[in-house]
């Protein structure tokens, strides 16, 4: 028995706990109630498919995902024999730091072993298995097809005693709830219902598109990776793309542009987009290939967050988590570790909710402690993303110093070794922003060299246009 399923033999904080949606977020989270309440359920809106693949209830799990090295960690912790299962079923599993070949910054990420761990593969697999496994547990049950319409208090309207269901009316008790339901999340809506004010939100206006096609991989083909990711040259550019290798000997190739300036859907219009990249190696790689398929298509004009750390008070029992809290760029990929860091912060709160055998004044707390990485993803994108002048949204304070901070960590990760594995280390929240603010560090990056890519450093592909600088990766 692990340490986290010996917690079963501790108090518990009550009998029935609810989750609000079924998605990997939701998931997680109910895996970490189920240590604390005898029974958790999950109600979700959606009916997840009996065979690995996308869901209406997710559309984005048609395009590229990654499960950074901070989100590995957790997924290893909570479900120790979920690894056997992932090999098993095609996922590719080692240091990212080494089998990514990734450009992003301005700059190639080194190539270096730095002793983290992820994986790659689609996003309905990574579901599946975590479903799987959540599902393992006596003492879960998930409901498809079952929206939840609202929310059921006491007489005072302080506290959350459960739920109603949306098709049948149905009222389900609870000892807590947990709204796991993502972007589209109602909880603003109910707390106004309760008397209680609804969190600010920030909006951050990108107009990202995605377009995606599968393809096979060729038979025989020699590769030392498990992906290619070329992000944007910000603010010049608009336009990047990966090839992330997932199960069944498949390629996913995904165009990405920013402020509408999206891929084409025929096949050889969008090679072209791929191939006016600054480095085409994703273009070079598939330019003789031929799709599995039609492509997908998937837009976002807007990433949200609200506030829930800035309220003044909050209903007991009660909850947000993952997206419904915060929903990131999908860019840089970080919303699934995210809310895996924060499901992670839940079972260290309910914690000492048991040690102190009262659940009340949960919920404030939570959102503050979870409020870091939100903002260790947050902050580390806007910076980047108010770089273009047409994205929408207020710039916040102080950043014209965060930019060129920024920049010189990204300048300074492009060579120094023992730093890039440091840098990459905050940047998947394997490690928190604080611990790359040193004075060895911020001195060093002060006086960093701008970084110069004249090639990619796997393929013989040159750069065009002009390039100035110091260094040279």
């Amino acid at each position: 028995m692990s340490d986290i399923q010996s917690k079963k033999t501790q108090s518990r904080l009550g009998k029935h706990a609810v989750v609000i949606g079924g998605s990997i977020a939701g998931l997680l989270t109910a895996r970490v109630l189920s240590d604390y309440f005898d029974t958790v359920t999950i109600f979700d809106s959606d009916t997840p498919p009996e065979q690995v693949g996308p869901r209406k209830g997710v559309p984005q799990g048609n395009h590229i995902h990654t499960l950074m090295p901070g989100g590995t960690s957790v997924i290893r912790k909570y479900f120790p024999k979920i690894h056997d299962d992932l090999i098993a079923a095609g996922a590719e599993y080692g240091d990212p730091m080494l089998d990514w070949r990734v450009y992003f910054g301005g700059r190639w990420t080194p190539r270096v072993a730095s002793g983290l761990e992820s994986y790659m593969m689609s996003r309905p697999l990574l579901e599946a298995m975590v479903r799987k496994h959540t599902l393992a547990l006596a003492n879960v049950e998930l409901r498809v097809a079952t929206p939840v319409a609202g929310l059921v208090s006491n007489e005072s309207k302080t506290v959350v005693t459960g739920v109603t269901l949306r098709k049948t009316g149905e009222t389900i008790d609870a000892d807590f709830v947990a709204d796991v339901s993502g972007r589209g999340s109602q909880s603003s809506t109910w707390l106004e219902q309760l008397g209680f004010a609804a969190p600010a939100s920030v909006m951050v206006g990108v107009d990202v598109g995605y377009v995606t096609f599968l393809v096979e991989e060729p038979a025989g083909y020699q590769r030392d990776w498990s992906m290619i990711y070329t992000t944007q040259d910000i603010p010049n550019s608009t336009r990047g793309g990966g090839i992330f290798c997932i199960e069944e000997g498949r390629w996913m190739v995904t165009a990405q542009g920013y402020h509408k300036d999206h891929a084409p859907t025929d096949w050889p219009d969008f090679l072209a987009y791929l191939k006016d990249h600054r480095f085409p190696d994703i273009y070079e790689t598939v330019k003789d290939l031929q799709p599995l398929g039609e492509a997908k298509k998937y837009g976002y004009a807007t990433y949200l967050r609200r506030r829930y750390e800035t309220l003044p008070k909050f209903p007991e029992q009660y909850v947000v988590l993952g997206d419904a809290i915060c929903s990131l760029n999908p860019i840089y990929g970080q919303g699934m570790t995210v809310a895996s860091k924060e499901a992670e912060y839940l079972d260290v709160c309910l914690r000492k909710c048991v040690e102190n055998d009262s659940i009340e004044g949960f919920a404030l707390p939570f959102f503050k402690g979870a409020a870091k990485f939100v903002d260790a993803a947050w902050d580390a994108i806007t910076v980047e993303d108010f770089r273009y002048p047409q994205t929408r949204g207020k710039r916040p304070m102080g950043y014209r110093l965060a930019k060129w901070l920024n920049g010189k960590f990204m300048d300074l990760s492009g060579y120094d070794k023992p730093f890039a594995i440091a840098f990459f280390k905050v940047i998947s929240l394997a490690e928190p922003p604080k611990s790359i603010l040193t004075f060895k560090y911020l001195l060093k990056a002060a006086v960093a060299k701008k970084t110069v890519c004249k090639q990619s450093p796997a393929a013989n592909i040159l750069v065009t246009g002009d390039s100035k600088g110091g260094g040279e990766a």
